[in-house]
């Protein structure tokens, strides 16, 4: 098996700076994370200036690419969009413990409105796919935001990638909308619904056979 590309750690502590997570919910991030997921990997939050360069590293071996290519990169207004996740991001890393707490994984997402949060991004290395980490971190991240009053998570999906369709569709995500843009092509809108009575107004507005869709909402599995 390869090696997987050892990137340097040094998170500073958490930033006793309040959180825009903090101001609009109450939900301070340091009462939730670090969070153990499995035997060997952690999740923690870590601030947007401590996860550039982890990002520059770690998604090149996720996605196959120059990190300069990555959403991030937005030629028009570069320093614009990196103010943007300064202040309104939330980066959480995926560290093995048993590898001196070596990044293996990250997920990125922002405030959407007063009610839902918007999962941007997830990016686990290849050799810890197999693991459930994203499920595992979902699902806690879902309970942390039902506790503070979120009534959803939602994020967006290019039809072509089956495989994480058929994550989001297991862990309880359904299609809520449809887009498409100049700056990213078609993309599926998908909501994970916090509340009950949320996933079955939904079923009940979209769909003729309302019943078993509402219990196709429902998450299945931790993988």
């Amino acid at each position: 098996m390869a090696q997987v590309k050892k990137i340097p750690v040094s998170v500073a502590p958490h930033s006793e700076e309040e959180s825009l997570a903090q101001k609009i919910w109450g939900l301070d991030w340091r009462q939730h994370f670090p969070k153990t997921l499995t035997a060997d990997i952690s999740v923690d939050r870590i601030t947007a200036q401590e996860a550039w360069p982890l990002i520059l590293n770690l998604f090149p071996e996720v996605y196959q690419r120059d990190a300069t290519e990555n959403r991030f990169g937005d030629e028009e207004a570069p320093e614009a969009k990196k103010r943007y996740y300064e202040a309104l991001g939330d980066f959480f890393v995926f560290k093995d413990q048993a590898k001196r707490q070596q990044v293996v994984g990250m997920a990125i997402g922002t405030l959407l409105d007063w009610s839902s949060y918007n999962f941007r991004n997830i990016a686990v290395h290849p050799e810890y796919q197999n693991l459930g980490l994203y499920p595992l971190f979902f699902d806690y991240l879902a309970t942390v935001m039902k506790a503070h009053g979120l009534r959803r998570i939602e994020g967006d999906v290019a039809p072509s990638n089956q495989h994480h369709l058929h994550v989001l569709n297991k862990m309880g995500c359904v299609v809520s909308s449809l887009a498409y843009s100049e700056r990213w092509g078609v993309l599926l809108h998908m909501t994970r619904y916090l509340h009950e009575e949320d996933r079955e107004r939904n079923a009940r507005m979209f769909s003729m056979t309302a019943s078993s869709d509402i219990a196709a909402m429902k998450p299945t599995g931790k993988k």
